[in-house]
């Protein structure tokens, strides 16, 4: 059985965990011994190599940037919190995992936080930032109080009338892709969908005042937020042979959070189917439309990404 991308950014995850405990397994719980065990089998010698070089400098970065931040003394515990309930266990108070992007814990002998820091950990092959926020077209929906998915049911429903296909999303798909012509049209009709979605989204936000578009931006798509416990910060590991490199990134400390919360917001359209958000003469991101997989035969949500 092959390793998913999600069974490779899991192994790279539990290494990063291994590594910041000083490659001891035993500051680490069982279980993710185990799904690493389970899942590195999966990988191939190469896929695995490049997650251990990338989280070997995704450690080695964290580990500087908590002592240059107030966290000393010894790393006492580590957790990889993949499951339920995990973070409230380890710092012993409710945390919502959903709003709390930490995959690997950490508690230092001392530091801010109880000494607690959580890791958000990415791994790339490139060198590129990565994304923000990812909200679903429904929460889109409902934060802004506008309608965006009829735009794309409309026009689904215009294919199936003029190309008789089917209402089942999955055999749609196949009938659309295995007819070339049909995927030319549906392909055109679905970059109008985005298109006109997008527009629909620039439209409502352009008519906010700017407190209440900043509070949108900084909710719904800066993955950040100040009360936040335990705090967080994102690393990336990248390359893909030796030497790996690995970034550190603050959500709370950052360029683009200061220019947002200091700057005037303006909105572009970006290509076919993004709004861009600059905070004075800083792009900030792009908030793309984009269907899951095949146009007109899957479901439209959201990407934030860097501009």
């Amino acid at each position: 059985m092959a390793a998913s991308n999600t069974d490779l950014a899991d192994i790279n995850e539990i290494l990063l965990g291994y590594f910041i405990a000083g490659e001891k397994w035993s500051k680490l719980s069982q279980d993710a011994k185990t799904q690493h065990d389970a899942k590195a089998k999966k990988a191939t010698a190469t896929e695995y190599d490049q997650q251990w070089g990338r989280a070997k400098a995704m450690a080695k970065e964290s580990i500087v940037w908590a002592k240059a931040n107030g966290y000393s003394g010894n790393v006492s515990k580590v957790w990889w919190t993949a499951r339920p309930n995990s973070m409230s266990e380890a710092v012993g108070r409710p945390v919502d995992q959903k709003k709390n992007p930490t995959d690997i814990l950490v508690k230092f002998t001392k530091g801010p936080a109880d000494g607690f820091l959580g890791i958000s950990a990415k791994s790339t092959k490139g060198k590129t930032d990565i994304g923000f926020k990812n909200p679903g077209i429904g929460t889109i929906e409902s934060a802004l109080k506008i309608k965006l998915k009829d735009i794309n049911e409309s026009a689904t429903n215009a294919a199936i009338k003029k190309f008789k296909l089917s209402s089942s999303a999955s055999t749609r798909k196949a009938e659309i892709r295995k007819n070339p012509g049909i995927k030319k049209v549906t392909e055109q009709m679905g970059s109008k969908v985005l298109s006109d979605i997008s527009d629909q989204f620039l439209k409502k936000l352009k008519s906010m005042q700017q407190k209440a578009l900043r509070n949108y931006i900084l909710t719904y798509w800066v993955d950040s937020d100040s009360e936040l416990y335990p705090p967080y910060i994102k690393a990336t590991g990248m390359g893909t042979a030796e030497p790996y490199t690995a970034k550190i990134d603050d959500p709370l400390k950052n360029e683009k959070l200061d220019a947002i919360n200091s700057q005037t917001l303006t909105l572009t359209k970006v290509g076919n189917d993004s709004v861009g958000v600059k905070a004075g003469t800083k792009q900030i991101l792009k908030m793309r439309a984009k269907f899951e997989s095949e146009k007109l035969a899957s479901s439209v949500k959201f990407s934030g990404d860097p501009w």
